[in-house]
């Protein structure tokens, strides 16, 4: 009859231990879960960032090869652009020196359109005092 009470006994030492084990593996495993989701949220937060840059990137450079291509043209004296022809030739040349028209009118095409988008862009940066 002793075997019983020792036999109890062990086992309520046995499940006592079970039962520590299990409490400490869930201290654990909260701990790692905490510190999982503050990496993941910090990954995701600067790849926003980091998204939102790049794009911003691409913007300013897009705003920036276009005013290259508006004004590349108007310094090339052989092509004919109406707004800046009429400022820089004077009135007093005659028709032979003035400059021929431009064998390819898609080069006017793209400096034309080049600049709108180029305006477009300077009015999407305005500020206004009204949302």
């Amino acid at each position: 009859m002793e075997n019983n009470p020792n036999d109890e006994t062990i086992k309520e030492i046995l499940e006592e231990d079970h039962t520590e084990i299990k409490n400490g593996g869930k201290k654990k495993s909260c701990l790692v879960r905490s510190l999982i989701l503050i990496i993941l949220l910090t990954v995701i937060f600067f790849g926003f960032i980091y998204v939102q840059q790049y794009l911003l990137d691409l913007e300013a450079e897009a705003i920036v090869r276009a005013a290259q291509t508006s004004t590349v043209l108007a310094n090339e004296p052989s092509v004919k652009n109406d707004s800046v022809t009429d400022k820089a030739l004077p009135d007093t040349l005659n028709s032979a020196e003035q400059p021929a028209p431009t064998p390819d009118p898609s080069i006017e095409r793209t400096a034309t359109v080049s600049a709108q988008l180029t305006s477009v862009a300077e009015f999407q940066k305005t500020v206004t005092s009204e949302p």
